[in-house]
């Protein structure tokens, strides 16, 4: 692994998570508080729901309804509900996998140039140049 790579793997699982939270969290705080009380299960729908929009539809899908509008529109409606609630859990998955990358990342760049990782590295750089050379 290089340090580009290293610092790709940080970037995506880390830093692009806890600003998307981040931003979510500040946008919808000023929304859901009302009078100095800050209703937090309803920003836990909010921003879970950019994360659980691809499951929000594997349990409930509107189709074949004899309701009309206003049977689609509940379905639609308890399908972002329960798409805020599942992604609530993946936002907090995702936050806690950030913070172990944290850590990873620092481990990693601490150990770059040790003497097996260099080896290792030396060996991969050989089998791609042995296999070059064959064809």
């Amino acid at each position: 692994m290089t340090r580009k790579d290293i610092a790709k793997d940080f970037f995506f699982k880390t830093v692009v998570p806890v600003l998307i939270a981040g931003l979510l969290f500040a946008i919808f705080k000023k929304v859901f508080t009302n009078d100095g009380v800050t209703d937090y299960f309803l920003i836990w729908l909010m921003c879970g729901i950019p994360f659980g929009i691809r499951r929000m539809y594997l349990w409930i899908i509107p189709r074949g309804f004899s309701l009309g509008l206003g049977g689609m529109v509940g379905v639609w409606a308890l399908n972002f509900i329960v798409g805020g609630l599942i992604g609530g859990f993946i936002l907090a998955w995702r936050l806690l996998v950030a913070a172990w990358y944290i850590i990873l990342t620092i481990y990693r760049l601490a150990t770059f140039n040790s003497t097996s990782n260099r080896m290792a590295r030396e060996v991969v750089q050989s089998a791609v140049m042995g296999v070059g050379e064959d064809v």
